[in-house]
């Protein structure tokens, strides 16, 4: 465990379960959601990067350049492999100070026929915790690549979420995106939707450029999500009946890979060998 402070916030992480943030408080508050005691699986923490890809790829085919490649199932037995690597392995800790922690692992070739390096970044600021994440080719062919935070935040009956968004992507009942609507029919953003009433979520909304308000009266915080330009994406996951949802800056749609659409729309970057792309994730809060 590894514990970063600056100011009013604390935060937790664990670079053996991959890289997960247990606790994030300010002021004693929970930002996060904390993992309970002990916990072992990354998907209880409160939050996680998600590299090289960001969501589901379909049933596990990629198809890149002229070739396919079958990538293994990474969470029981659902069909669509999803979020990349770096959720399900081990990171070491290259430097840690007081209120900042650079953590990275290597990935080897495998059913993902890549290699690459990935660096997550952690800083604590005034009333901020930022998050930097890099992922480098390391490999001699291009390499496909989409980028995202996973971060769960506290839900009670009057948590709202606010953010300006262009459309959203429906999905079938695997989440995969099947059509592009206009608006946020399934949660008001534009006016702040209370989290707890809305339906299950666990679509990608278009057009955000941040940032994403989260409003906790119940522990009297107001949190800001904001991340880098390359994060047009904000997915959200809202299951019914937990006490958590998700709000997650993400560079490109689920499914990204494999849509017909092009690179713009859906968020797909190509690496050439020994070329990097990151992102960035600030979660800022304040007592309301």
């Amino acid at each position: 465990m590894i514990t970063l402070a600056h100011g009013g916030l604390e935060l937790d992480l664990t670079p053996e379960i991959g890289a997960g943030v247990t606790r994030l408080v300010f002021d004693g508050r929970n930002v996060l959601r904390p993992a309970a005691p002990g916990a072992t699986d990354v998907l209880d923490m409160g939050t996680f990067a998600l590299v090289p890809f960001a969501n589901r790829i379909e049933n596990g085919v990629l198809k890149f350049q002229g070739h396919e490649y079958r990538l293994h199932r990474n969470m029981g037995d659902h069909p669509h492999p999803l979020h990349g690597h770096g959720w399900r392995t081990a990171w070491r800790v290259v430097s840690l100070s007081r209120d900042q922690a650079t953590l990275a692992y290597d990935h080897e070739p495998s059913d993902w026929p890549w290699a690459y390096s990935a660096e997550q970044v952690v800083t604590l600021a005034d009333g901020a915790a930022n998050f930097r994440l890099t992922v480098r080719s390391r490999g001699t062919k291009p390499m496909p690549t989409t980028l995202g935070f996973h971060p769960y935040f506290p839900r009670t009956p009057t948590t709202r979420l606010t953010a300006s968004v262009k459309g959203m992507w429906k999905c079938n009942d695997t989440m995969i995106p099947t059509e592009h609507v206009v608006g946020s029919p399934l949660l008001d953003l534009g006016h702040g939707a209370l989290v707890d009433k809305a339906p299950f979520v666990d679509n990608s909304f278009t057009g955000w450029s941040g940032p994403a308000r989260i409003d906790q009266p119940d522990s009297g915080l107001t949190i800001t999500l904001t991340a880098s330009p390359e994060c047009t994406y904000l997915h959200v996951y809202d299951p019914l009946g937990e006490s958590f949802f998700c709000a997650e800056p993400v560079s490109a749609m689920p499914n990204a890979f494999v849509r017909p659409e092009p690179a713009s729309v859906t968020g797909t970057r190509v690496l050439a060998p020994g070329e990097s792309f990151a992102i960035e994730m600030r979660i800022s809060v304040r007592r309301s």
